[in-house]
């Protein structure tokens, strides 16, 4: 992982419209003028989302909220803790007590969140369950959970990868992604700017 900064990505997003297509003239700066570069500031976080969300998490850059979260504890061992607002995909979580992280997540309609309301179906230390959710906007992890005679509750690991901060100056990014990156963010500013045989020229330079 490296961090690149927007300047740079923004400065080979135009170097890839620039080089590759015939588009990229007169016409277009008449167009877009400067504005061409404000068009690649913007897309530029859809550009990353895009390329994150066919990516394995572990290839993606994760934050650790461990420390933030206050779980709400149930009488059964179960819990919940609310989320923080950036938080675009769960990598990893852990409660204290349990032998192993969870890091594959299930909604409310997967068949086995109903397993979890009952004592002898539900996850437990051994082998954990944690339900994604959103309540009325706010993010959520429902975690199955801890023996009932556990009080005190706390999250020893929950990895994320958050949304990618439109007012950022730079991006940690895998050194492969750079160019997928790149070449998406050129598509989709070609879109923007009503050429989809360019965008799709673009969207063809994309090797993976």
């Amino acid at each position: 992982m490296m961090k690149v900064s927007v300047d740079e990505l923004v400065d080979r997003v135009k170097a890839n419209m620039e080089e590759l297509t015939d588009s990229f003239d007169a016409d277009i700066v008449m167009t877009a003028g400067i504005g061409v570069e404000r068009y690649i500031r913007e897309k530029m976080p859809d550009a990353l989302l895009a390329v994150w969300a066919t990516e394995p998490v572990s290839s993606l850059p994760l934050t650790d909220c461990a420390s933030l979260l206050r779980p709400q504890r149930s009488s059964d061992g179960s819990g919940y803790v609310l989320l923080p607002d950036d938080v675009w995909r769960m990598a990893e979580f852990c409660m204290d007590g349990w032998r192993q992280p969870v890091t594959e997540f299930i909604d409310k309609t997967s068949p086995e969140y109903e397993l979890q309301f009952n004592f002898y179906t539900r996850g437990g230390c051994s082998t954990p369950v944690c339900v994604l959710s959103n309540e009325e906007g706010q993010k959520r992890i429902d975690y199955y959970s801890l023996p009932a005679h556990v009080v005190s509750h706390r999250v020893s690991s929950a990895r994320y990868a958050a949304y990618p901060a439109r007012d950022a100056e730079s991006y940690e990014l895998l050194p492969s992604l750079i160019p997928v990156v790149c070449y998406t963010c050129a598509a989709l500013v070609y879109e923007i700017l009503g050429r989809p045989e360019q965008a799709a020229a673009m969207m063809r330079c994309v090797v993976r």
